[in-house]
């Protein structure tokens, strides 16, 4: 029997017991019509009651002689108050004779309502005795975002005190903001997925959890769950309305900061750590729930047991390595322009280049997505899509098994933000993360040169690159020793200074300053570097220190020779990615751009005090020389070192992402020749990142159901 049914027929029998005792006491008292209408509310109820539990209670003729027994008391005590009333409306009949009939039927009223109570008794044991079942019903809407639920259901069918539902919802495609095409998946989740149909009455059932993957309510732009499944509808049926990101982080989802409509409504947000909670919007982060990831769960699963490749896929495959390359809807709405070159640059490499097979599954929103940008870029990318298909570039994968897709393939191809690059860390294979803007300089290029050329492919992206820090001028003419640098990657500074239309640059290292060098640290020292590559942007050099300022660390770091490195930590607790855009210097401050931390920040200098600037409003940048407009005046980028030593390769000491980052050094065409690397790619590396970004990694739909279960039961810590 189902747990909240159980609960409320406990309940009516606790109602039925306090009935008895004013029964009781009307028949003592002389209140025959008050008990006997209470009579007649226990005995249909009880009606109700038996039937709620015909097939729950074994042996059908002890259960039907049992109520019956009850029923019968019940109607035997009635007639007797009858009796009683009867006598009281008779004339002619003597005091004495009457209180003596009076007296007789009350005790015989009472002799059967002992015999009831005592039937009662053992119907309480026996429905006591009825095991419970705990309902946890699972909601997804696409088949393809299943994985974020299937390890939690299976978990729940492992445990015979709980029943697991699967309800496959409808949705809706939108077009210009109204309901479009009606759609419902439930016929492509895989066959071993028991579903039922949306005629389930969630009002009648109330189950014990509800779990959904889709926080958007009526908010997304390009679908909507149907909104009988909004969340502020789910949660007047449950107690426990549970949400279940249908993505996973590698640390650098921005959208995970964002507040999500259902945020408000639901009970419980599973997230994959501690540093996912922290970018949760503050005032739902007391609903985060740290177990881990049921994405990653499946991935393992199906790297420990690998799928058979279908046919068509082995034709076209040919035995080659298997390249996976994702295209998302966030880096299309970002800037459609690029987004199109990039693929059709990847598209191009692989046609060339037949030692690899690439597989392309693009995000199962993405072609609809097209709907909110100029209708050119959708023709664009239909057209690019039918030239895949039509001569036959790679796979094409547009199933709902991406874990399948994963499985089959050794390298990951697209952004670092996607949920399907978390699925390839927990497998332990490489990311290269992609960077449209790469391919769009090395285009003009070609078209302009009609050959690479790398001095110039440098001066544009190192050009880029500075011009990113927005204010900062990060080179000045006319100073001998430049004040202002670029953290790159956590391995050295860069420092820049103008002479005429030359930019040069030269590099500090780092190993000076009391950081160590990380070449020569070993493998399994390299998770406790000090200088994440990711964490700092700029750094300022003031009266004998360096200033590391923070990108997406959560504080300043103090360089001084012969000295520890110092950490200064920001009111706002929490790494962030991209915390910051950029920062610049200020007199004898220093100011912090917020993107993703709550507040702009001012550095002191002088007494290092830090300051969160709530009203909002920056120190503007006084006597500055500007750093000049691309193409303006600067020319040339020259190295003051081998430019070779910027190629990195795979950092084990980020902290949001163990990746190759593509960049005007080491582009995808590179990787695909197998140029050298300084980091080579190291599964070890890449399975300690995976420890770092989620909890239970390969366990976490157990723990997740060990958690509601507990709650439920009243065991949780």
């Amino acid at each position: 029997m189902r747990k909240k049914k159980k609960e409320q027929i406990v309940s009516l029998l606790q109602c039925y017991k306090e009935a008895h005792s004013t029964i009781r006491e009307g028949i003592e008292e002389g209140r025959g019509e008050e008990a006997i209408s209470l009579l007649v509310l226990c005995q249909e109820g009880m009606e109700k009651i038996e039937r709620d539990t015909e097939q729950e209670l074994n042996g059908k003729a002890e259960r039907e002689a049992l109520f019956s027994s009850y029923q019968e008391a019940l109607y035997s005590c009635y007639l007797s108050l009858i009796k009683t009333e009867e006598k009281e409306g008779e004339e002619n009949l003597d005091s004495s004779a009457f209180d003596s009939q009076q007296v007789s039927c009350a005790k015989r009223a009472i002799s059967h309502l002992d015999r009831a109570e005592s039937c009662f008794s053992e119907i309480e044991e026996a429905i006591a005795s009825i095991p419970s079942k705990s309902l946890h019903l699972f909601l997804p809407y696409k088949a393809s975002m299943w994985d974020s639920m299937e390890s939690v259901y299976f978990a729940a069918l492992q445990d015979p005190s709980c029943e697991a539902l699967v309800m496959p919802i409808t949705y809706y495609e939108k077009e210009d903001g109204k309901f479009g095409k009606r759609i419902n998946e439930r016929a492509e989740f895989p066959s071993e997925i028991k579903t039922i149909d949306e005629g389930f009455s969630l009002e009648e059932a109330q189950p014990d959890v509800i779990y959904i993957h889709n926080p958007y309510d009526d908010k997304n732009i390009l679908t909507s769950v149907d909104p009988r499944y909004y969340s502020f509808r789910l949660k007047d049926f449950t107690d426990n309305l549970v949400y279940i990101p249908y993505y996973t982080t590698m640390g650098k989802a921005g959208f995970g900061s964002l507040f999500m409509p259902a945020y408000r409504y639901v009970h419980h947000i599973v997230v994959q750590s501690e540093e996912h909670k922290q970018r949760l919007p503050k005032e739902v982060q007391e609903k985060a729930r740290i177990l881990g990831s049921p994405k990653l769960d499946r991935a393992l699963a199906y790297s420990q047991n690998p799928p058979e490749m279908p046919e068509d896929w082995k034709r076209i495959a040919g035995g080659r390595k298997i390249y996976y390359y994702n295209t998302v809807i966030e880096e299309m709405l970002g800037n459609p322009e690029s987004f199109l070159q990039k693929m059709e640059e990847v598209f191009s490499l692989f046609k060339e280049n037949p030692k690899y097979c690439l597989l392309w599954r693009p995000h199962p929103l993405l072609e609809s997505s097209f709907l909110a940008v100029d209708t050119a870029y959708r023709k664009r990318f239909l057209e690019l899509k039918l030239r895949y298909l039509t001569e036959e570039i790679g796979i094409y994968d547009s199933s709902a098994e991406p874990e399948r897709a994963v499985a089959l393939s050794s390298v990951y191809l697209g952004d670092e933000t996607s949920s399907m690059a978390a699925l390839f860390l927990a497998e332990g294979k490489p990311l290269f993360i992609l960077d449209s803007t790469v391919s769009e300089e090395r285009r003009q290029e070609e078209r302009n040169q009609g050959e690479r050329n790398q001095e110039q492919r440098l001066t544009a992206y190192f050009l880029r690159l500075f011009h990113r820090m927005k204010r900062q001028s990060f080179a000045l003419s006319g100073k001998k020793e430049p004040e202002e640098a670029l953290v790159y990657e956590g391995r050295f500074l860069l420092m820049g200074q103008l002479e005429g239309d030359r930019l040069r640059i030269r590099k500090l290292a780092l190993s000076e300053w009391g950081i160590p060098e990380q070449e020569s640290m070993s493998v399994s020292a390299r998770e406790y570097m000090p200088v994440p590559a990711d964490e700092y942007g700029e750094a300022y050099f003031y009266e004998g220190r360096w200033i590391l300022t923070p990108r997406a660390g959560n504080h300043f770091l103090i360089l001084e020779k012969g000295k520890e490195p110092r950490k200064l930590p920001l009111p706002e607790g929490g790494c962030k990615p991209d915390a910051f855009s950029g920062s610049y210097r200020g007199g004898e401050y220093l100011f912090c751009k917020a993107e993703n931390y709550s507040f702009d920040v001012r550095f002191s200098l002088k007494t290092h005090g830090i300051k969160e600037l709530k009203e909002g409003v920056l120190h503007e940048e006084e006597d500055r020389e500007a750093f000049p407009e691309k193409g303006e005046e600067i020319e040339h980028v020259e190295f003051l070192f081998p430019a070779e030593e910027l190629i990195s390769g795979f950092l084990p000491w980020r902290s949001f992402s163990y990746g190759l980052q593509e960049t005007a050094l080491y582009s995808l065409s590179d990787y695909l020749e197998e140029r050298p690397l300084l980091y080579a790619f190291d599964e070890d590396d890449s399975k300690r990142k995976l420890e770092e970004l989620s909890v239970h990694v390969g366990s976490s739909g157990k723990a997740i159901y060990a958690f509601f279960k507990a709650m439920l039961s009243g065991k949780e810590e």
